[in-house]
């Protein structure tokens, strides 16, 4: 009998025994479960600033590009001379030529001796005779 408790006891120390291990097993397995689930957590996070990295820098591409045409479109249409932002204007005149400035101060010192005197005369020549036998002497 006494060999009938020694072999009952010592059955029920190795279920105590394994018991307590397998209680152990799966303290650890839930241990293991939440690292796994923070791993996950991490995880989604850094997809999450991954994403929005990756809209940032479309954004900007798009915003860069967008500002590249723009500025091209408008060099090129300020080489054509019209902008879609303003109206037409009439062109600025260039400045003269010096002769032509000359010449047309020549004409104004002419008209202006002529209403003077009432006869063209030409520098360094005799002055117009006018006749009355002249069929065009009234245009004079």
């Amino acid at each position: 009998m006494h060999i009938l408790i020694a072999v009952l006891l010592l059955i029920v120390i190795i279920f105590g025994v394994s018991s307590g291990l397998q209680s152990y097993a799966t303290a650890q397995q839930a241990q293991a479960t939440i690292e796994v689930a923070r791993v996950g957590q991490i995880n989604a996070q850094a997809n999450l600033v991954t994403i929005v990295t990756m809209v940032f820098v479309i954004v900007a591409s798009m915003a860069l590009i967008a500002v590249a045409l723009w500025v091209l479109y408008r060099r090129s249409s300020k080489r054509a001379g019209t902008s879609l932002s303003k109206p037409l204007q009439a062109s600025v005149p260039q400045e003269r030529d010096p002769l032509d400035q000359l010449l047309e101060l020549e004409k104004l010192r002419l008209l202006r001796d002529l209403q003077g005197s009432n006869q063209l005369q030409l520098p360094d020549s005799q002055p117009v005779q006018q006749s009355e036998n002249d069929s065009l002497y009234w245009l004079r």
